[in-house]
């Protein structure tokens, strides 16, 4: 009789409580954290490394002034620059604070990921773990695209891999644990229970984005007399346009290129020479999007605030006054200092030893091209990005992602261009705004998706069963039921 009442479900996957008993509740959270700073170093390495071509594995972290191999005790995640005093220890060169910062949020948003995904089936940290390594990858896309304009194959071909994988083996477990298991956790990774998720999210997603790129190329890419089709062949075979042909080769005799053009190349004379743009003063330079380590500490409170309440904020207030106490300059005031620390200007010691002066150059040169609309409205990195997100969170979630990211990057550049008073036609990353609008759909997609759908259908709201978190153990069950 006890069999006949117990559910048929295969337990190849024991809940986690049961393979490590005793454990308290709160104990995978330092856990998570710990794994997610350790992440946040390597994403470091990713930032300053990948754009450069040096390889990941070519050899150990170096301070970047004096060139020095650390060892493993100055590598430690967030301790050893808190215990070195943000100084190499032995050149005592001042190390960027972004370091610090970006280990700190990279293990918050592990946390707060855990705290909202994760529970006691198996299967649902497999969804933790692909979508924590995912976020992991968007924050290095997030600063490598603020310092160069450019959105890595490497990472988007990684994002992609994880959104896909992660479906195949969730569904793979799914079937194997048969009963109510598959009920629940199948609808949630496929179509018609046989399709990926992620391939419908992804062409949703990366089919938007490359519409909006298409259209932008042909509307702020065009040149005077030239075709619609001309302009599409030169979206996908990536020439230049005639104008700047006729600039990079002509000689003396040339006509001048038109002016928009010109200020790509750099600004135009009074004897109708180029001026080369080394030449051009830094307040022509366009504006260029940074995050002060206080602002990455905000964010940093904000996700821990989900999981510790108002405990959260010490990931606010402990970097804000070790900034005072240690980033503090002679004479300097302790308000002065905690006033540097939410300042972006790259002249506070923030990114000086983060990005090549080449690079820079480079991306600066970029961003005053993308002001004159010659890039277009949208690069192709931004379209295999959205693959990737879309991979991760599904049609319905990506469309929501994707919104979000519009309005936060629409708002950043409102504000940017009243604040620099230029024109909005200037170049903002929009790589920044897609990761940011991927890790809060990650966080809160699927309760606004069930608060939407109890709104509009609210009979089928009430029909839909709660989700199971804790599966009962079978001998458990059976103990319950005869009392």
């Amino acid at each position: 009789r006890a069999r006949l009442i117990l559910p048929t479900i295969s337990y190849d996957m024991p809940p986690l409580y049961t393979v490590l008993p005793g454990l308290p509740d709160w104990f995978w959270y330092p856990i998570t954290f710990l794994y997610g700073a350790i992440v946040g170093s390597f994403v470091n390495v990713v930032i300053y490394r990948l754009p450069l071509g040096i390889f990941l594995s070519r050899s150990g972290s170096q301070c970047p002034q004096c060139n020095t191999d650390l060892r493993a005790w100055d590598n430690i995640p967030i301790v050893a620059f808190l215990v070195l005093r943000g100084k190499c220890r032995y050149c005592r060169a001042p190390i960027s604070w972004r370091y610090i910062s970006i280990e700190l949020v990279t293990a918050c948003i592990w946390v707060a990921l855990y705290h909202r995904i994760s529970n006691q089936v198996s299967i649902s940290w497999v969804d933790y773990v692909a979508q924590a390594l995912f976020a992991s990858v968007l924050v290095a896309m997030i600063f490598i695209d603020l310092d160069h304009f450019i959105a890595p194959d490497e990472l988007n071909y990684i994002g992609m891999a994880l959104g896909l994988g992660r479906d195949l083996v969730c569904l793979y477990l799914a079937r194997g644990a048969g009963g109510y298991l598959w009920a629940e956790w199948a609808p949630r990774f496929s179509y018609f229970n046989f399709l990926p998720r992620a391939i419908p999210g992804a062409l949703t997603y990366g089919g938007a984005l490359f519409a909006v790129s298409v259209i932008g190329f042909v509307y702020y890419a065009r040149e005077p007399g030239e075709s619609v089709g001309q302009v599409l062949g030169r979206f996908f075979s990536g020439d230049e346009p005639a104008s700047a042909a006729t600039v990079e080769g002509a000689d003396e005799n040339a006509p001048i290129p038109t002016e928009s053009h010109a200020e790509a190349l750099g600004s135009v004379g009074t004897d109708d020479t180029l001026v080369p743009d080394d030449a051009l003063e830094p307040d022509d330079a366009p504006p260029r999007l940074r995050f002060s380590p206080g602002f990455l500490a905000i964010v940093s409170a904000a996700l821990l605030c989900i999981v510790a309440g108002p405990w959260g904020l010490l990931a606010l207030v402990i970097p804000a006054l070790s900034f005072a106490f240690m980033a503090r300059r002679e004479g300097e005031s302790f308000s002065g200092a905690l006033r540097r620390f939410f300042r972006s200007d790259p002249d506070d010691n923030y990114a000086q030893d983060t990005v090549d002066l080449e690079a820079t150059a480079d991306a600066d040169q970029f961003a005053r091209e993308a002001e004159t609309g010659q890039h277009g409205g949208m690069g192709l990195g931004d379209v295999k990005l959205a693959l990737a997100v879309g991979a991760i969170l599904g049609p319905a979630l990506a469309l929501l992602s994707l919104f979000v990211a519009t309005f936060l990057g629409a708002a950043t550049g409102i504000f940017i261009a009243v604040r620099s008073r230029r024109s909005l036609r200037y170049g903002v990353p929009f790589v920044p705004f897609m990761a940011m609008g991927a890790i809060v759909t990650m966080l809160y997609g699927p309760a606004f998706m069930d608060w939407y759908m109890g709104l509009m259908s609210p009979d089928r709201a009430l029909q839909t069963p709660p989700a199971i978190t804790r599966p009962v153990h079978p001998r458990r069950r059976h103990v319950l039921r005869k009392r």
